[in-house]
C-alpha cells in the first residue's frame, strides 16, 4: 500500500524498463517528471499530493520486459559495489 505523505519513493526496475523511461525524456526532464508526465491521466485535476496512476501503461511495459533479466538490489550492490 502506498503512503499517504506526500515525497518520493524508491522502486528498484529492470534495466530495459529504466531504458525505456530514459528514452520518454524530454530534454534534461528528471525521470520522476516523466514518469508523472507519461503515467497521470491528462484531463483529471488532482489534488494536491495526489497520484493517479496509469496502471494499465505500466503493466503493458513490465509484459513487455517480463523476459528480460532483473536484479535484486543485493546483485546490484555486489555488481558495482555500492
Amino acid at each position: 500500500m502506498a503512503d499517504t505523505i506526500c515525497g518520493m519513493q524508491t522502486i528498484e526496475v529492470s534495466d530495459t524498463i529504466y531504458n525505456e523511461i530514459i528514452s520518454r525524456r524530454k530534454g534534461r526532464e528528471s525521470i520522476s517528471k516523466t514518469l508523472e508526465r507519461e503515467l497521470k491521466p491528462k484531463s483529471e485535476t488532482l489534488a494536491p499530493c495526489e497520484t493517479a496512476v496509469n496502471v494499465e501503461g505500466i503493466d503493458e511495459m513490465v509484459r513487455r520486459t517480463s523476459r528480460e533479466k532483473t536484479y535484486t538490489s543485493e546483485e546490484l550492490r555486489a555488481k558495482y559495489g555500492v
